[in-house]
């Protein structure tokens, strides 16, 4: 089966706090500093998805002369909202996204769709793992209250449960995330893509493992992303891609689309200057 993964990667708002905006899986027991930094041409980016991070590449991107064209990522993901934020920014601006080794998570859900080209290094992996429109239970729910609780500050936090008891906290978090839904229906309908390609392992996981492996995420082939609306996908070089999942004993599958019974992609409308 494929491990299970909290719905964390949502930007979910507690009354005037934020949840971290780390992914679930990412390490809690070290500094995770995300770089951006602009070189000759292009505007590199390394680490979480934050709207810290996102921040500094848009100043410099607006103090760049000449503009760069295309934005180099390697990220393991971050939270919902910001990879939203990064990739609309990068649909609006028309430049090219680059990966080099890795993309996950937030970062192959809304990042990597929406570059105007998509290049891809002959090794370099993508991985996704879910996404907001997912079923989220009561318990996963307390879950994700629990882990931003106990990321915030011990007398923020106690002030915060003063305030508002824990049902309002949940009530909060849920009204959130019906939030950030509807916000990611727009974002797909705008660069084109099946909404669906954040959460097919999910929709289809016991008819596509079988009860069997430890997986922690899905990939496609190029000739499925294309039929999921993501296009315009270069392998440097004019290589062939051959992923390779850089996470020791950890796996990923590939999800083929003509294997998934009652499975007819949607895609919307693509926007004119992309076709």
């Amino acid at each position: 089966m494929m491990k299970a993964v909290l719905p964390t990667v949502l930007l979910l708002c507690l009354p005037g706090l934020a949840a971290p905006t780390a992914e679930h899986d990412a390490p809690s027991s070290i500094e995770i500093v995300t770089k951006v930094r602009l070189t000759a041409d292009r505007i590199e980016y390394s680490g979480l998805i934050t709207a810290e991070a996102n921040a500094g590449v848009f100043e410099l991107y607006e103090t760049a002369q000449p503009k760069p064209k295309a934005l180099r990522i390697e990220s393991q993901g971050g939270s919902a909202g910001a990879g939203m934020q990064l990739g609309s920014w990068l649909f609006d601006n028309g430049l090219d996204v680059e990966v080099d080794t890795y993309c996950f998570s937030s970062c192959a859900n809304y990042v990597f769709p929406a570059g105007r080209i998509k290049v891809l290094a002959p090794r370099a992996s993508l991985m996704w793992h879910g996404g907001v429109t997912q079923p989220i239970t009561p318990e996963q729910l307390e879950a994700v209250l629990d882990d931003t609780l106990d990321h915030m500050d011990e007398t923020e936090k106690n002030a915060l449960l003063e305030r508002h008891s824990r049902g309002e906290l949940l009530q909060q978090l849920n009204f959130s995330r019906v939030d950030l839904v509807a916000r990611e229906t727009r974002f797909f309908q705008m660069i084109g893509i099946d909404q669906r390609i954040t959460t097919l392992g999910h929709l289809y996981e016991r008819e596509l493992l079988q009860g069997e492996g430890d997986y922690m995420g899905w990939d496609f082939s190029l000739e499925d992303l294309a039929k999921l609306g993501v296009r315009q996908i270069r392998v440097r070089d004019g290589g062939q891609w051959d992923p390779v999942f850089p996470i020791r004993e950890r796996r990923i599958y590939r999800i083929r689309l003509d294997s998934l019974r009652r499975f007819d992609p949607h895609v919307p409308p693509r926007p004119a200057r992309l076709t």
